[in-house]
């Protein structure tokens, strides 16, 4: 965590400003957040304001603190589910060591947060911890509504283990409503009936048009192969089968509480993540990858040297993963194409970030979702900036393509075009 504190605050995109503008107004109708408000989010980040310097440094440290969480919870969970002490080193190790795990703790958005909200749901139910496995899945759903196929799985178990005792399943659901309840009236009181209209209108929009889902558009299932190659090596299909094995492994292990629901859990989270996100953003892959890692582990030998070998291997990727945070790289690459765009270039064309932009460069920033307006602006000088290679054909004139590399491989790395 000191580590990652060292970095500097920088916003990088616009769902992260969103959040920022939300600690300051909460208004779901102007952008601060987005649809559906994320309350416990924005609540984590104005208590940490009354500390923070700025908006900006509230939302990033609320997600830093929460995503800060996910090795310890995993390895604990991985420890609990599988029976095995000598997990818990190898499984830190290894959780820290994942680009994802730096990636989400400086996005300033609430991934971090929902998903340790989540491994702490999956652990209390193993320990039986009715109450407080329905507060966490409360709080889950209320850091990150989106995140509603993942409480699928802790709803589930809660509902069965406390099935014989009335008493249980109401110390599991009564804090889940009550959570909802309080979630619900501080979004009425900002927009009421309008608050329901937006949510139409943008759920609409994430499956139909700008979502970039393989629902609306399935060539975007050949985008998430190259997101899960780009993440995971292209050898990552040769996991599919030892996942499948560790589910069956649990199914079967008489010790783990309701095991047979881990794997089509995982299954039902695959399932979603195709065919409900964006390819484009890796962070998505964080529910399916820490929970894949947790069913893995369970198939490596009780033997102590295999956890040695295993915990050597996570201090190994961590090494790769660890960077200088007093380095120009320290910056995510939108702050680095922002500030060398203001030196070389009249005005900017950019489908990413672009309220970002239009708020923290004095240049002018043209939405290249209008393809007539990016044409004009193109056609007078302005420079592309795109997360995709440019072809030739994408500027009217020669350009000089300029690659701005991620800080960690799960964040998004950008190109700038800057014509002769």
């Amino acid at each position: 965590m000191g580590w990652l504190f060292a970095f500097p605050v920088a916003l990088d995109s616009d769902d992260a400003l969103n959040f920022a503008h939300g600690v300051t107004r909460f208004s779901v109708l102007e952008f601060s957040p987005h649809f559906p408000g994320y309350p416990a989010f924005i609540w984590l980040a104005r208590l940490i304001h009354l500390v923070a310097p700025d908006p900006a440094s509230a939302v990033q440290w609320a997600s830093l603190l929460g995503s800060s969480l996910l090795p310890p919870l995993a390895a604990w969970l991985a420890v609990r589910l599988w029976r095995r002490p000598a997990l818990l080193a190898p499984v830190w190790l290894m959780v820290m060591a994942l680009p994802l795990t730096p990636t989400l703790a400086l996005s300033g958005l609430s991934d971090g947060p929902a998903l340790a909200a989540w491994l702490g749901a999956l652990l209390a139910l193993q320990h039986r911890r009715f109450a407080l496995a329905g507060l966490l899945v409360g709080l889950l759903l209320a850091l990150r509504p989106s995140y509603f196929v993942l409480a699928l799985l802790p709803v589930f178990q809660g509902w069965r283990q406390g099935w014989q005792a009335r008493e249980q399943r109401l110390a599991f659901l009564s804090p889940i409503a009550l959570v909802g309840l309080a979630c619900l009236l501080f979004v009425w009181q900002a927009d009421g009936w309008a608050y329901f209209s937006e949510g139409r209108r943008f759920t609409d929009g994430h499956f139909t048009l700008w979502g970039n889902t393989a629902a609306a558009h399935g060539s975007r299932l050949l985008s998430w192969g190259q997101t899960l190659a780009a993440q995971l090596s292209p050898l990552w299909p040769l996991l599919l089968w030892p996942l499948w094995l560790g589910g069956r492994r649990l199914a079967a292990c008489p010790t783990a509480l309701w095991g047979a629901s881990w794997r089509w859990g995982w299954l039902a989270l695959l399932l979603w993540t195709l065919l409900g996100q964006n390819p484009d953003n890796p962070r998505h892959l964080a529910p399916l990858i820490y929970l894949g890692l947790i069913l893995l582990v369970g198939g490596l030998p009780a033997a102590k040297p295999v956890a040695v070998a295993a915990m050597l291997g996570g201090l190994a990727l961590l090494c790769t993963t660890l960077t200088t945070p007093a380095s120009p790289a320290s910056l995510p690459a939108m702050v680095q194409a922002r500030q060398l765009a203001e030196w070389h270039c009249p005005a900017l064309v950019t489908q990413w970030g672009v309220r970002l932009l239009r708020e923290s460069s004095p240049l002018p920033v043209t939405d290249g979702w209008y393809k007539g307006d990016a044409a004009l602006a193109l056609g007078r000088g302005a420079c592309r900036l795109s997360r995709r290679p440019l072809a030739a054909s994408d500027l009217p004139g020669p350009y000089s393509a300029i690659w701005f590399a991620p800080r960690f491989r799960a964040e998004p790395g950008l190109w700038l075009a800057i014509p002769r």
